[in-house]
């Protein structure tokens, strides 16, 4: 994991599950209930991003929507495309550190639930510092080994 988190540099190539991506940004962020919870996201090609949670190892690929259209099912529960979401967290999300990229391209601040089926995790969030937008993001989760990095 940490050199994958070393390896994400500025205009690298990923390839995962057979698809190129181009690494825009990479910001690490922190919760404010637990500044200590650091996670990484990219900014990628093709309006990907993908997150790096170290203390979790967990790495997933998603894309942001304005509307998912999931239904809420329980206080603990989402239903989307017919898959049941179970929480597994939420928070206020904040910068630590923009390692590249510029400030416009990444999230920022936002107030998120997060929740997961077997395969697949949807990330609820509102960016707080942009205007309240949305931005929720269904996303694959990743093996390791399903990451390269082209030299």
């Amino acid at each position: 994991m940490e050199d994958l988190i070393d390896n994400l540099k500025e205009n690298a190539t990923l390839v995962i599950r057979n698809a190129e991506y181009k690494v825009k940004t990479k910001t690490w962020y922190s919760l404010e209930e637990d500044e200590d919870a650091s996670y990484i996201k990219c900014e990628l090609s093709n309006n990907k991003v993908l997150v790096v949670i170290p203390d979790d190892e967990l790495i997933y690929i998603g894309e942001a929507f304005e509307n998912l259209n999931y239904e809420r099912i329980s206080e603990n529960q989402i239903k989307y495309d017919n898959i049941i979401f179970t929480k597994t967290g939420d928070g206020h999300q904040v910068i630590k550190n923009i390692e590249f990229g510029l400030l416009e391209e990444v999230e920022g601040k936002c107030v998120f639930e997060d929740y997961e089926s077997e395969n697949n995790i949807i990330s609820l969030g509102i960016l707080t510092d942009k205007n309240n937008k949305v931005a929720d993001v269904l996303a694959d989760i990743l093996d390791l080994e399903e990451i390269q990095i082209k030299q």
